[in-house]
This record gives C-alpha cells, structure tokens and sequence, in this order.
C-alpha cells in the first residue's frame, strides 16, 4: 500500500492594517482619480442606476474614495441627503475640492471605514458601494453593517471585483502575486450570498458589468496598479523587490489583448441589489 500523499497547505491569506491600507490609499489618491476613475465610470453609472432607494432617509456611500460615485448619485438624487465615508485622508480631500467645485449642498462626506457604516448613518434609505466590498477583510461583516444602517426596505446596490475568470489580466496578476508571496485573496462572493437572508436582505439582482478599458502598455497597467491602486497596499507591506517580483512574473503572462497601439482588457465586475426586509 502507497503511502497517502501529503495534503497541501492552504494559501496565506494577507494580514490586515487598516492603519498601512489607509495610508496607501491617500498616497495613491490623486493618481486613482486620474486613471483609473475615468475607466471606471461606466461601472459606476450603471451602480447609480441601479440603486432604487427607500421613499425617505438619507443615502450612504462607504468608501467612497475620491467620489466618483457620489457626484454620480448626487446629480441623480439632488434632494436627497448623502453621507460618505472614506479612511483615506487624500481621497476625501479630492472629494470635498469637487463638491466645492460644484457647489454640492447635499452631501455630508467624512472619515469612516465602510465597515462601520452604521456607526455615521441610520435608518438609510440607501446604500451604493463601489469597488469596495472586496477590499475589506470581512466583507459578510460590513454587509451585516450596511443592513444594521438601512430602514426596512432600504437597498444595497454594491458593485464589486469578483474571482476573475482564468486567463484575464487580473487572473494572472493574482496568480503572480500568489506565486511570489504566498499569499492568495480570499474566496468570498458565494459565502456572502449565501449569508444575505440572515442578514435581513434580500438579494434582488446579480449581473456581471463589463467595458472594455484601455492602457498604453502592459507596463503602465501594471505601474498604474502600484502606484495608484490596491497594487500599492502590497507595496507598502511586502516591499519594492517583491513587487518586483511580482510585475516580472506577470510579464510573462499578462493576459491584456493588444490593438494597434493600445492594449485592451475587459474586466467583468459583479452588481448586487440587495432589500431590507421588515
């Protein structure tokens, strides 16, 4: 008889400091708003849309970062109160410039970790969250949050990275930075779903979202994500040579599709719209 074959470790999963990733994302918060806010505006728009909030209470945006999305939802709801949060210093600075800019009266914008909504908001007639959800550790947790801070038949609208499909630039990426560090992002969006009716919600739509976004090189997509995405938290942590490591390993790889002289991706994001019940 054979012997039985050893059973392979489970991945690292990244510890989390909420104080590091905060820091991160002021220092990337100016660079974010302008690349990839413009690439991710489709996204945003159609989050907007989707959000069919309770008749009355106020409107929330957790994490809001530099506020794409609540000038978005503030152009939609010009009557409605909107109050959001981001921990990141820089990125709320960026968002207070623009509601002066635009003489926006309605929106209540402040520190707060999007896990802790309900601790700045209740009774909210709605919730929009975009991109945030799958970078907080605990994303069931803030989902119970968020639910804690809706009125009965208050909605979540929360657009989200989900696992990416095998072969896509961010598939790869994760697979690279996986290799390299041992680390791998935790698998999440069916335990959530799953989770939503003991939380009072009721999950009434789940689409996927797609457009087409465009980078001069596989080189600046990957520099992009460093220096002013989530690339620049693992920078932070883990240091210059394992990012290096890292871009190296993905070159091999990449996944981006070229066209002339740019270099294309589609990445397929995942809309959710919850109900409170009650």
């Amino acid at each position: 008889m054979g012997e039985t074959p050893p059973i392979p470790s489970p991945p690292n999963r990244p510890t989390e400091d909420p104080q590091l990733a905060a820091e991160a994302w002021s220092a990337a918060a100016r660079g974010y708003k302008q690349y990839w806010a413009p690439r991710f505006r489709p996204y945003l728009a159609r989050a907007v849309a989707a959000l069919e909030p309770a008749p009355s209470g106020p409107l929330a945006v957790p994490g809001c970062g530099p506020g794409e999305e609540v000038l978005l939802l503030a152009e939609r709801f010009p009557d409605r109160s909107i109050v959001a949060t981001d921990p990141a210093a820089s990125m709320l600075a960026l968002l207070w410039e623009s509601l002066r800019e635009r003489r926006c009266r309605n929106v209540i914008a402040a520190f707060g970790s999007a896990r802790e909504l309900s601790g700045s908001v209740r009774q909210a007639a709605g919730i929009l969250s975009a991109f945030s959800l799958q970078l907080l550790p605990d994303p069931v947790d803030a989902l119970a949050d968020w639910s804690l801070a809706l009125r009965p038949g208050g909605t979540i609208a929360a657009i989200f990275w989900p696992a990416p499909q095998p072969g896509t630039p961010y598939a790869n990426l994760r697979q690279a930075i996986e290799e390299v560090t041992g680390e791998a992002r935790a698998e999440w969006e069916e335990a959530a779903r799953g989770s939503l009716s003991r939380l009072g919600l009721e999950l009434m739509r789940d689409e996927t979202v797609s457009f087409v976004m465009e980078h001069s090189s596989p080189e600046e997509f990957f520099q992009a994500l460093v220096d002013w995405g989530p690339l620049q938290v693992l920078l932070r942590r883990r240091g210059a040579d394992v990012l290096s490591r890292c871009k190296t390993r993905w070159l091999e790889e990449h996944g981006l599709r070229r066209d002339g002289s740019r270099w294309l991706q589609e990445p397929a994001a995942r809309l959710w719209v919850m109900r409170r019940g009650g």
